[in-house]
Parts: structure tokens; C-alpha cells; sequence
């Protein structure tokens, strides 16, 4: 079989699946299958591929078509300019959430008061390690509650950071100590009916990185609560969650005495991110 035969029979079978990207899944697991890029894999489409590649290849066709994503097929995923590993005790990066991150550099580079960052619900730590990578002269720690999702995130910021980054095991803030000027998180905030039908799906990712109560706020709203404790005076609160929350979300954070509320949009022009801030010390 050749390589343009087996990008065929890779786009057929997940053709009939219905997998939304075809093409694109089936050339970035044979790129694997070959240990190429894709961009190599291209100029050698009339090449035979060796009976241990093709077994490969079907073996990473077989794990797409039973809902597993490509990058646990290929234990990577690209973000924020890095490669992180993933497995199932993670979610997978998502591109949406480089949004959080392009947001506090940027809050960064505005405010010298910025020193000191910590990422909740950390999971794989793309945002804590992207900002670290970006700012190395930023105090950056993280925390999750999943002991495996902590094993996760260890293995990437030793193999992407030239330091290891400071993390606690704890829900959500409680086993943090200290206060920052920045708390970020991407938590879970899908509802418990989205997480069902996603698992009925054969979708793999960690549950508990996902539901988060009947009207997917649970977690949103400790958080927000918390985070003031936590927060140095004039510190900011950045959240990632889902457009149809941030009106719920802004009145929550209205009602906590945060102030200069702004909402921002991911590249696909969404609502993704909201920042607040925790007013000044009272004198």
C-alpha cells in the first residue's frame, strides 16, 4: 500500500464514521504511523509503506473509529507554540483556551504589578507552563485535584520549563496558600446532560475536568467566591467557560464586589474569557 492509498483508506473509514475532519485525522495519524511531519508525509505519497508502518497505521485508525481523540493517539498536542503530552487523565488543549493566555500576558505587560500567578484546575498545565515559558521572570504555581492529572502536568513543565513549576494537590483554592495577583483557571463548566451525551459518544476525557453541576456553574461559582481570599488587592480573576454563561458569570462576580468586569472573545469570535478584578485595600 502506498502512502497515497493509505490516506484514502484512512479518509474512507472515518468518512463512514461521520469523524468530522477525514482528511485531516487521517493525515496526521499516518504522519505519525511514518514518525513524519506532514509536511513530509506529502512528497511521499507514491512510496510503499513497510508492513510494520501499515500495522501501525490501522492501529491508530482502529483507536480513532472507537472515539479515541488523535492527540491521545498520539500521547501530544500542540499549544500556545509548545507540545505538551496528553493522556486520558487530561483534557485535551483546547485552541479556545489560548485565549486565557494571550489575556493575562497581556494584562502582564500592561500592570508591573503583576509578579506572581496561579492556575486552578491546572489538568495537563498548558496555561501554567505557556506562561512560564513566556515570562520567566513571573512567579507562576498551579493545583488540580486529580492526583493523575498532577503526574500530567509535572512531566510537561519538566520537560518544557527549564524549572519545575510550584503545584499543589487541592480543590480548587482550599490547599493553596499564600495570595496572588493573578488567579487563572479554565475549569470544568459543561452540565451534566452535555456530559453524558459525550460519554454515551465514547468520548474519553476525564469527567470530573468536565461536569460541573446541572447548569454547568458549580465550580465557576466557588471559584469566584474563593478567589477573593486568594487575591492580593487589585488583583485580577481570569475564568474561561461557555458564551451562554458570562452573563451569569459577570452578575456573580458583580455580586462579589469585583470590579472592571471585561469579557473576551476567542478567535472563532466567541465569548470565552472574563477577567474582573479585586478592588484595593481598604484604607
Amino acid at each position: 500500500m502506498t502512502v497515497r492509498d493509505a490516506l484514502n483508506f484512512g479518509f474512507q473509514e472515518f468518512s463512514k464514521k461521520k469523524i468530522e475532519t477525514p482528511y485531516l485525522d487521517a493525515s496526521v495519524l499516518l504522519a505519525e504511523a511514518l514518525n513524519l511531519t506532514k509536511e513530509k508525509l506529502f512528497s511521499r505519497l507514491p512510496e510503499h509503506l513497510s508492513e510494520n508502518e501499515l500495522e501501525q497505521y490501522r492501529k491508530f485508525i482502529s483507536l480513532r473509529l472507537s472515539s479515541m481523540p488523535v492527540s491521545y493517539i498520539r500521547r501530544k498536542k500542540e499549544f500556545f507554540g509548545l507540545e505538551f503530552y496528553v493522556d486520558p487523565r487530561v483534557l485535551v488543549p483546547r485552541p479556545d483556551t489560548e485565549t486565557l493566555v494571550e489575556t493575562a500576558l497581556n494584562l502582564a505587560d500592561n500592570d508591573p504589578g503583576i509578579r506572581s500567578i496561579h492556575d486552578v484546575c491546572t489538568g495537563s498545565g498548558c496555561i501554567a507552563v505557556s506562561l512560564k515559558h513566556e515570562r520567566q521572570d513571573l512567579f507562576v504555581t498551579a493545583s488540580d485535584i486529580s492526583d493523575a492529572a498532577l503526574e500530567v502536568f509535572v512531566l510537561n513543565a519538566r520537560n518544557l520549563l527549564r524549572n519545575e513549576i510550584t503545584w499543589y494537590k487541592s480543590d480548587l483554592l482550599k490547599n493553596v496558600p499564600g495570595r496572588f495577583n493573578m488567579i487563572c483557571a479554565n475549569p470544568p463548566y459543561l452540565t451534566e446532560d452535555e456530559v453524558m451525551e459525550m460519554k454515551s459518544a465514547g468520548w474519553p476525557e476525564p469527567e470530573n475536568a468536565l461536569k460541573a453541576g446541572p447548569g454547568g456553574m458549580d465550580v465557576i461559582k466557588r471559584l469566584i467566591t474563593e478567589a477573593m481570599d486568594s487575591l492580593e488587592p487589585n488583583g485580577y480573576l481570569l475564568i474561561e467557560g461557555a458564551s451562554s454563561q458570562m452573563e451569569e458569570i459577570k452578575n456573580l462576580m458583580k455580586k462579589e464586589k469585583y470590579t472592571d468586569i471585561l469579557i473576551r472573545q476567542d478567535l472563532a469570535g466567541r465569548d470565552r474569557v472574563i477577567t474582573a478584578r479585586k478592588g484595593a485595600a481598604e484604607t
